[in-house]
């Protein structure tokens, strides 16, 4: 059986921790989408990663695939290009009142990453 890349682990795990801590402050429902939602889109980015650069890659090319590979990071990106007028603050009213979320869901989406390397990084250097 084969074994799991650390950065894998720390890159999900980091990515359900963050969907709990978002989710545990509103109800149950929220906590599970927030969690499924944020580990599927990391395990996707993971699994890009395995292809290209592999896990065992520069830093750098590893948290870039992650981040651009990462759905959710792509839906927001997305959304932030299609009100862009909300985001800058142009354009104010009822249909800009989700449009502050956006930034903030690509940068949660940055994080797990950073952690996935700092645990691929830990499981290197310390433990071996």
């Amino acid at each position: 059986m084969r074994r799991i890349p650390s950065f894998v682990y720390g890159h999900v795990l980091s990515a359900f921790l963050l969907g709990f801590v978002g989710g545990v402050f509103l109800n149950l429902e929220a906590l599970l989408v927030f969690c499924s939602v944020m580990a599927g889109s990391a395990l996707v980015s993971a699994l890009v990663c395995w292809r290209w650069p592999g896990y065992a890659g520069a830093g750098w090319k590893l948290w870039l695939v992650a981040v651009l590979a990462n759905p959710l990071f792509l839906v927001a990106a997305y959304l932030v290009a299609q009100d862009f007028e909300c985001v800058t603050g142009s354009k104010t009213g009822w249909d800009c009142m989700f449009s502050d979320m956006y930034p903030l869901m690509m940068g949660v989406c940055v994080i797990p990453p950073l952690i996935g390397l700092a645990v691929r990084w830990l499981a290197r250097h310390v433990v071996s």
